[in-house]
C-alpha cells in the first residue's frame, strides 16, 4: 500500500479524485490508508464481503469523474501512468477505453518463473488483447452501457467478461503499452496454482474465452496421445520428449528466453504448462456449475 500511494503522489498528472473500495479487511488497512493518504484526494468506501467485481463497481459508483483510470492497490505505478492511460480518452472522443501495460516484479523463484511464463507486452496483439483492470481506463458511459463488472462471478474473470461485453457492443479500444504498472505475482507455487485456477473458474462461469481453452485441451490431449502410443513400441517413447522440446524451442523467441539463465527458461516452460492446466481445470468447473447468479435464477 505505501508503494501504491507513493506512485500516486509521483504522477505527472494529479488525479482529481482517488476512490478505494475495501472489501471488509480486518488488518487495519482502512486506518493505514487514511493515515498514509491524508494529503491526497482520497475517499475510502467499505463494503464487507464484496468480491473483486463488486468492489470495483462500488468505487466506480462513488467516483464523480467521467474518465476513470482503474488499477489495483497492490500495484506500483509508473509516474506517467495516469497521464498516458487517459491521453487517448482526452484526445479522441470516439475512444471508449484504453488498455494499459503491466509487468511482473518480485525476487522469489516462483515470481521469476512466473515472469518467464508471461508474454512480453511487445509480443501481444493489440487487436485481440483483453486488458487487465490493473491497468485500464474507460469512459463512464461506456462501462455503464456494458453493465459494469459482472458481480455474480465467484472470484476472478470480471475484467475479461466486461471487456468482451464492451467489444461485442462495438466499444472502441486504444492501447498504451507504455502506461505501465508493476505488480507482484504470487510468491509460492500453491498460491500460483490457486490464482490461475480462479482465473479459469471466472472464465468458465462467464463462458469467456472458449476457443482459448479448446486449444489448451487439444494441445495437451495430443501430448497424452503421444504418450499412449509409446505403449506400442519402445521407439515411440522418444515422441513425447521430442514434442515437448520442439514446443519449448517454439516458445523461446516468443517469451524472450534467450537472455534468461537456463534454470529460468526451464521454470518458465514448466510454469506455462502448470498455468494452462490450472486454468483449464478451473474453466471446466466453472462451466459445469455455472456462475452463482445463474444458478440462483
Amino acid at each position: 500500500m505505501p508503494l501504491f500511494l507513493e506512485g500516486v503522489r509521483a504522477q505527472t498528472v494529479r488525479p482529481a479524485e482517488i476512490v478505494v473500495c475495501d472489501g471488509g479487511s480486518t488488518d487495519g488497512t482502512v486506518a493505514r490508508l487514511r493515515e498514509l493518504g491524508d494529503d491526497l484526494p482520497l475517499r475510502i468506501i467499505v463494503d464487507p464481503g464484496a468480491n473483486i467485481a463488486r468492489g470495483r463497481n462500488g468505487a466506480i459508483q462513488a467516483a464523480t469523474e467521467n474518465v476513470l483510470a482503474i488499477t489495483d492497490a497492490g500495484c506500483v505505478l509508473e509516474s506517467d501512468w495516469l497521464e498516458r492511460i487517459t491521453a487517448p480518452l482526452l484526445r479522441d472522443p470516439d475512444i471508449d477505453a484504453v488498455s494499459g501495460g503491466y509487468t511482473l516484479i518480485g525476487d522469489t523463484r516462483v515470481q521469476r518463473w512466473t515472469r518467464a511464463s508471461s508474454l512480453p507486452l511487445e509480443k501481444l496483439d493489440p487487436a485481440v488483447f483483453l486488458p487487465s483492470s490493473r491497468s485500464f481506463a474507460v469512459r463512464r458511459d461506456a462501462i455503464d452501457r456494458a453493465g459494469r463488472y459482472p458481480e455474480h462471478l465467484t472470484f476472478a474473470g470480471e475484467d475479461t467478461a466486461l471487456v468482451l461485453r464492451m467489444k461485442a457492443q462495438g466499444a472502441r479500444f486504444a492501447t498504451r503499452w507504455d502506461a505501465l504498472v508493476h505488480w507482484y505475482p504470487r510468491a509460492t507455487l500453491g498460491a500460483f496454482l490457486r490464482q490461475h485456477y480462479y482465473y479459469g473458474l471466472g472464465d468458465g462461469e462467464a463462458n469467456s474465452n472458449g476457443r482459448q481453452y479448446l486449444r489448451t485441451a487439444v494441445k495437451w490431449t495430443s501430448l497424452a496421445a503421444l504418450c499412449a502410443l509409446a505403449v506400442i513400441s519402445p521407439w515411440l517413447l522418444l515422441l513425447p520428449p521430442a514434442a515437448l522440446l520442439a514446443y519449448a524451442f517454439h516458445l523461446g523467441p516468443l517469451y524472450d528466453w534467450g537472455a534468461l539463465p537456463p534454470g529460468e527458461r526451464i521454470g518458465g516452460f514448466v510454469f506455462i504448462a502448470l498455468k494452462e492446466w490450472s486454468m483449464f481445470a478451473g474453466y471446466v468447473v466453472g462451466l459445469l456449475r455455472g456462475a452463482p447468479g445463474r444458478r440462483e435464477s
